[in-house]
């Protein structure tokens, strides 16, 4: 039988500050996923092998925060000998139970997020096989540490009824393959960042577009610092003197891992949602002068319905702009130019890949002509 510690504030509860973080970083990655989803079909008009991992991870992530916002309800994030004393040991086992069911380590959102480099950069089946491998290495291992978690004790029911009876292994064995499954993540996160940076960095173009697209491509470095803050409250999860509070810090940190990672997989996909959001005000107020220097504008776009279209431009999409030429035979030339932004839709882009046209939404025109 456990012994919890009585020495404690029966009024004291972080079970809010659970619910908060759990469905405010939540809410955050169902918002990027639905705003890639939006961008993926807007710009692309089919889905692909990495949106379908994103999605479910996204499911498994608020499957997991209801878990968690369940057993808060229960107990979770009060003292163990508070929640015993006036609920009895039966809401404490319960509360244990799903806590414990509630506990993830997958890494899907990293499949996605290599299948999006691999696309985005130039063909290279060594780099491809190694990101592929890395990636498909860290979901074994964080699905081998979900065994782990179950099968540490015999019976299983021990986990979170302590008073079954039965036996379970050192608690060391669960405490060093999680660190371990965390470090391999913490590499992992960091290649899937360096490797498209190395690449763009390269590349000749303005130094503001080249630190754009690589802080969006490097996002995962963000996660492997959370993962790294997460490794160090691990041994929380095999605390018996008070595991219903003790426990917190190690599930707080849990619910932004899982999220702040889907996250950091949408944000590239996102690039043409951006440009439309907050560049169109831009273009209406008169910053037009970069199309009006270079004559007609046009665009590439990948609407199957038509094979050729012209959009006529709107009153303040016209940009008017006296050149003036000092050579003789541009002297006809002078006066006021009007210019206008077309349109070109071909079939060719109808053969693309989603992959090809996230290349070319993502990935700046200067950026595309230096490959």
């Amino acid at each position: 039988m456990a012994t919890f510690d009585t020495d404690v504030d029966f009024s004291e509860s972080h079970g809010a500050e659970i619910n908060v973080v759990a469905w405010v970083f939540t809410g955050s990655a169902i918002a990027t996923v639905f705003l890639k989803l939006f961008a993926r079909g807007h710009f692309s008009h089919n889905l692909g092998w990495d949106d379908f991992f994103i999605f479910f991870s996204l499911g498994l992530s608020i499957i997991a925060a209801a878990f968690v916002s369940y057993s808060v309800t229960l107990g979770l994030g009060r003292h163990t000998a508070a929640v015993i004393a006036e609920h009895g040991m039966e809401r404490y086992v319960l509360t244990a139970k799903w806590q414990i069911i509630a506990f993830r380590a997958y890494s899907f959102p990293n499949i996605s997020i290599a299948i999006l480099i691999t696309h985005l950069l130039d063909p290279n089946p060594l780099r491809t096989r190694c990101l592929y491998a890395m990636v498909t290495m860290q979901v074994v291992f964080a699905m081998i540490s979900v065994l782990i978690v179950f099968l540490q004790c015999s019976p299983t029911q021990m986990l979170w009824d302590p008073s079954v009876g039965g036996t379970c292994w050192d608690p060391d064995v669960f405490d060093d393959f999680m660190y371990w499954v965390s470090a391999y993540t913490t590499v992992t996160d960091i290649v899937l960042a360096v490797v498209p940076i190395s690449v763009f960095w390269k590349l000749q173009m303005r130094v503001s577009t080249k630190l754009g697209v690589c802080i969006m491509m490097g996002l995962t470095l963000l996660s492997a610092i959370v993962t790294i803050v997460k490794a160090t409250y691990l041994h929380l999860f095999t605390n018996r003197t008070d595991p219903l509070y003790d426990v917190v810090t190690l599930v707080i940190w849990g619910l932004i891992e899982q999220n702040v990672v889907i996250v950091a997989a949408c944000i590239p996909t996102l690039r043409p949602f951006f440009r439309i959001a907050f560049g169109t005000k831009g273009s209406r107020s008169g910053n037009t002068s970069s199309r009006t220097r270079s004559g007609s504008g046009f665009k590439l776009s990948s609407n199957p319905k038509h094979s050729l279209s012209q959009r006529l431009p709107s009153e303040s999409e016209i940009a008017l702009e006296t050149h003036h030429d000092d050579t003789e035979s541009n002297a006809s030339h002078h006066g006021i130019w009007r210019t206008q932004e077309v349109h070109v839709e071909s079939d060719e882009e109808d053969a693309l890949s989603h992959t090809d046209r996230d290349l070319r939404n993502i990935v700046p025109a200067e950026l595309r002509s230096a490959r």
